[in-house]
This record gives structure tokens, sequence and C-alpha cells, in this order.
């Protein structure tokens, strides 16, 4: 029998620590105990300024240059975070979106995107109205659970000030209102309208494709007895897409998203913290294809809906100087339609002969589940500045005989002006009810993924500068089979596509070294920069292949000058290596009749490499006073100087005689991208 790892020694050991009272280190030595940040791999943002690297202030995430006045875009610039100019969604430490949970005031958020149908080129979260953030993005404790790779934590502003703001940009419409009624409940309330079609039109770029979306969040809360707060809250969004094109089928789609969610929160009466959440969440997936496509007729239906209802409530209990107790539960309900029809013909060749081959899927399902979780943790401290953190989590997934079973354990030691932190935990995530994979044939779903969470960092500061480091190792197992398109994954009709692929991996590994500096003078200049060294593979058929984000070297910086109140210059510089990407092989097949017909084949997946990618953004931002009020313009140039950065390959294919020559052009990113936006604020 193998002796049990390292990390679950300290853990057990940290509960018998606390259960036989270990002696407290002294409240002065530590802080309080429950604002001491255990937790390594997290990123947070807030109001006010904070000493920490890997904290940044409101006002510094609103002055960097950014393209869509997107949240998910502003904090993609973390280390360990790997996002492209098309879409909103990063992956984390090379998981994908999919693997990290949004939260917003206590509600799980599910596919929070716009434009869904080119990769949610925006997120449904209004970045105007956030009053703090938190990222993690690798060893978060027992609270969180059904997530492999991080946890996104959204609060929205809650302030006693009675204020108006309307937001105009070159493709899109914001408002928002908030403050008290009658002097007891506050209130907030905002909405956007975007019009991306106005400004392709505009602009001359594109009159065949037509996206539009909405979105807008309403909150009302009220304290009804010290330390407790009751909220309300509502969230909806919505979005259209026209596209239609010679020789190319047409689109139509449309997505919608309707939360309802009321919350109930106690701070700190009588020792005991907490809250309870209960909602219900609302969306619906519609798709409608006709045309040719390679010539032939093609038709496609992709109706899906998905309603959830979850209840959730977790409470902590402070027990003197020295320790914390923490634990909760949560129950889920969830129910899923799929209406799926796709009608296509292919061109292949069988015996010599070219012939049309008709491939049909269908599917109506109406699967249903019923889940949930628990954990307890604690929080000790230990003396010298040592503070641990072990928790144990159960999570028991839908159509799966047993459940999940999760420690895990940080640690923080405080010595001096150095704070040392490490985490090691098990983590699982099952399939979500709306991810079957219809299209290609899946009916049924998998058995939870699995993944381990080993992380040890520092933090320091260095004169006027704060400094993090951070190495991780993130080991994966019974990772379920999914369908990708290795050339291109932005196409609108991704099933019907010759490169569409089942990738069937047993392993993954993800790796790596962060390092962030932040400058946290208190004049005129702040300034930021960070470098990550990353490895994210897969082991698929007996050989580790590349995950489609892995980025071997990323570096980040960004500098903001204000010299007064009223202007505010900013820069930022992005770099990575090349992303891996497939290549596509070209061949002359024979026919019978002598002739030849140009067949393609994917080559080995994710074996090519893209040029490494490089873009300097701009912003520069004046506020003007107003009677009435604020005006606050900004002026960004996005990839300032032009650089032509790869998404893929383009390829331009000629035949002469027996040869096949093929030409690789650049499927590029976006280029040089001057933009505009004006808030009024009263």
């Amino acid at each position: 029998m193998r002796p049990p790892p390292l990390p679950l020694i300290v853990l057990l050991f940290g509960f018998a620590s606390a259960l036989s009272g270990a002696a407290p280190a002294a409240a002065e030595s530590v802080l309080r105990l429950a604002e001491v940040v255990v937790t390594p791999s997290r990123f947070g943002v807030a109001e006010q300024a904070a000493g920490s690297a890997a904290a940044l202030t409101a006002r510094q995430l609103e002055t960097l240059p950014q393209v869509g006045q997107d949240l998910y875009r502003s904090i993609a610039r973390l280390p360990g975070l790997a996002a492209d100019d098309i879409s909103a969604q990063f992956w984390v430490r090379g998981a994908p979106q999919s693997e990290v949970r949004g939260r917003l005031d206590g509600l799980d958020l599910i596919e929070p995107f716009h434009l869904k149908d080119v990769g949610g080129a925006l997120s449904i979260v209004d970045p105007a109205v956030m009053g703090w953030l938190e990222l993690a993005t690798g060893g978060f404790g027992a609270e969180h659970g059904d997530r492999l790779a991080g946890v996104l934590t959204l609060e929205t502003r809650s302030d006693a000030r009675t204020r108006s703001a309307v937001d105009l940009s070159l493709t899109g419409l914001g408002l928002r209102r908030e403050g008290t009624l009658a002097g007891a409940a506050r209130y907030l309330v905002t909405g956007r309208r975007g019009y991306p079609d106005v400004a392709l039109k505009a602009s001359g770029r594109d009159d065949d494709v037509s996206p539009r979306y909405f979105d807008g969040l309403a909150k009302v809360e009220f304290a009804p007895a010290p330390g407790h707060t009751l909220s309300f809250h509502a969230l909806h969004a919505g979005d259209d897409l026209r596209y239609a094109r010679t020789d190319s089928p047409s689109l139509r789609s449309g997505y919608d998203t309707s939360s309802a969610w009321a919350r109930w929160r106690v701070r700190e009466r009588d020792g005991w913290s907490g809250e309870t959440v209960t909602s219900w969440s609302g969306l619906t997936w519609n798709r409608t294809g006709t045309g040719r496509l390679d010539g032939f007729p093609f038709s496609l239906r992709d109706r899906r809906g998905l309603d959830v209802a979850h209840l959730r409530s977790e409470w902590s209990r402070a027990v003197g100087e020295g320790w914390i107790w923490r634990a909760g539960g949560e129950a889920r309900r969830a129910t899923a339609r799929y209406d799926y029809a796709l009608a296509q013909q292919r061109s292949v060749v069988v015996n010599g002969i070219q012939v049309a081959r008709p491939s049909v899927v269908t599917a109506r399902l109406d699967p249903r589940d019923t889940g949930g979780a628990g954990f307890v943790s604690a929080r000790v401290a230990l003396s010298g500045g040592l503070l641990l953190e072990p928790g144990l989590r159960v999570d028991r997934a839908p159509r799966t005989p047993a459940a999940e079973w999760g420690p895990r354990i940080n640690v923080a030691w405080l010595a001096g002006e150095v704070t040392w932190r490490a985490a090691w935990g098990r983590h699982a995530q099952a399939q979500g009810l709306h991810e079957l994979s219809v299209a290609d044939g899946e009916r049924g779903f998998a058995a939870p993924e699995r993944a381990e969470h080993r992380v040890l960092g520092l933090e320091t500061r260095l004169g006027a500068a704060a400094l993090r480091l951070e190495a991780y190792d993130r080991p994966s197992s019974r990772l379920r089979p999914r369908w990708v398109n290795l050339d291109n994954a932005y196409d609108l009709f991704p099933e019907a596509q010759s490169d569409r692929t089942r990738l069937e991996p047993d392993r993954g590994r993800a790796r790596g070294v962060e390092v962030l500096l932040a400058g946290r003078g208190r004049g005129p200049w702040q300034w930021n920069a960070s470098y990550a060294w990353a490895r994210t593979e897969e082991r698929i058929a007996g050989r580790w292949v590349p995950r489609a984000r892995d980025q071997r070297h990323a570096a980040y910086a960004d500098v903001t000058y204000a010299p007064d109140r009223r202007w505010t210059f900013s820069a930022a510089w992005h770099f990575h290596t090349g992303w891996p990407t497939t290549d596509v092989t070209y061949a002359l097949a024979p026919l019978n009749n002598g002739r030849r017909l140009l067949v393609s084949a994917n080559g080995p997946a994710f074996g090519l490499r893209l040029p490494a990618y490089h873009r300097l953004d701009l912003r520069a931002t004046r506020r003007i006073p107003l009677r009435n009020g604020e005006l606050r313009v900004q002026l960004d140039v996005f990839n300032a100087y032009d650089r032509l950065n790869f998404l893929g390959y383009d390829r331009k294919v000629s035949v002469a005689g027996n040869a096949v020559t093929v030409r690789r052009e650049a499927r590029e990113q976006l280029p040089l991208l001057p933009s505009a936006g004006v808030i009024w604020e009263f």
C-alpha cells in the first residue's frame, strides 16, 4: 500500500491542531486572521489601492487601454492568462474558459458572453458597476468546486450615493443609475445596447454580417437588521446575428440568458459570517443555417435550452483569535433541451470514383439532473506567523455512482516582509448538462474530470514596488473526449468543417513559473510588469500534444502617467510566443476516369507553431468637470504599430501537372484600431 502524499499528512495535521487548540499566534503578528490572504494564485481589483503585487485599483483598470470596454478582456492581461483579439474568453494556465467559474454577486454564471458565434467577443458583465473582483488561477479553497482551473468572483458596487451615467462608444450605448430608495434600500440598474453592425457598415469592412446585443442588470438591497443584508437581483442578456454571403450558407442565430436570485448575507454577528443564495437561470440557443456549402445543399437547426435552480449556503465561525471554521453546502436541479438536425454532403473518393456522401445528424434529448456538494474548512494561526487552511470538499456529480472527494490545504507563512504561500488540492469537474456535443454524435455524459493543484509562491516588497513569484504544477486525469476544429476555431458552422476532429486525451499536465512586479509609488507614475513561462500538454495516443493556447513565454508591461486629476495617459505592451496550430496537407487522388481530385487532410494535431505575438495599446483619458457631474473622454489605439499577428493560416493551393503547391497566408487578428468613448456621470 502506497503511503499518503505529504500534502494529505499536512492536511490531517492542520485539523488535529485546530481540534487540540494549538497555540494561536498573537493577533498583532498576523493581523486579523480573516483578512490574511492564505491562497496563492489570487488576483484582486478593488476600489482602494493595495500593497499586493497582485492587486489593481478600479481606477487603474478603468484607465488602462482596452478594446470594447470589456471586463474579461481587461483582466486577461494578468500572468498565466491567454486570450486572442477575437474572443473575450481567456485561458487560465492552459485551461479553457469552461474550466473557470464566474460568480457575480453570488450567482454562478453560465456562458456569460455575447456573440457566441464568433467565440464570445464580449462578456455580459458591465465593468462600470464592478466594485470588487478576485481571480483565483490555482489552489483555490474547498468552498469552490466543480471547476478544474480557476474561479472569478465579481461583486457589484453597493454605494449610497445617487448618481447616473451615460456611456457612449463607437459600438455601444450604456446607461446606469444607482442610489437609495426612501433612504433605506440601495439600488443599481444598468443597461447596455451594442450596435457593432452599425460600426461594421460605417467602416465598410463587412456588410454581410449584422451582429447586435444587449444586457441589463438590476439590484436592490437593504439591511433588515444590523449586520444583515438582503438583496434581490436580475440579469438578462440577448444576442442576434444575421449572416448572408454568396456561395456560403446563411446563418440566423439568437441567444438569451435570464437569471433571478436572492442573497442574504451576514457579516460578523456574534462571530458568525456567511451567505445564502437561491437562484434560477434560463438560457436558450437558436441557430438556423441554410444554403450551399462547398457546392452541396446544407441545412442546420440547432435549438437548445437550459434551466437551473440552485441553492447555496456558506457560513464561517470565528473562535477566539486563533482559528475560523467554515462550512457550506449546495444543491442544484437542472433540465436541458436539445433539438438538433444537420444535413450536408461531402465529396469523397471511393474505389477511384468521386461520390457525394450525405451526412445527416439528428438529436432530440431532454436530460435532467440533480447534484449537490458540501465542504468544511478551517483557518488556523500557529506560532511564528504560520497559517494553515485545510479543507475537504465532496461533490456528488449527476449520473455518477460515486462522489468526488477533494482534500485541499493552503499554507501561508508571514516572515517579516516576505509572505510564503503554498497550496495543494484535488479538484473535479462534471460535464455540464448543456455541454453534450450532439452535432458529433455524443449522446451520453462522461465521468467528472480530475486535476491536482500544486502551487508554491512568495510575495514581498522591493522599495516602492511589490513582487510576486509563483511556480505551479497541475496534472489532470480522466479527461473526456472532445471535438475541436484544429485549423479554424472561429467558423460560423464549426461542426460542418473538414478540420473537425475528435481528440481523446488520457492525461494532461500544466506547469509554469510566473513573476509579477508592480510599482506602488504615490507619484504620477504607476506601472506593472510580468513574465510567465508555461507548458500545457495532453497525452493523446501515447504522444504529448500541446493545448491550443500553450504559450511557452509571455510578457506584459503597462505604465500609467497622471500629471493631474484631469489627464491620464497609459500604454500596455503584450508579448507571447506563437500558439500551436494544425497544418493541412493536400494531395491529388486519381479517379478511374483518368482525372484527379484535390483532397485535403489534417496534419498532426497542434504540430505547427504560429509566429510570436506582440502589440502595443495606448489610451488617453480626459476628465472634464461639469456643473452637473463629470465628463470623461477616452481615446484608444489598439495595436498601435499595426503588428500583423496570426490567428492561423489561410492556404492558397495551386496544381501544376502532378505537383501541388501550397502557400500559407496569415489569418490575422485585429489590425491597428482607433476608438473613442465618452462617459457622462452625474
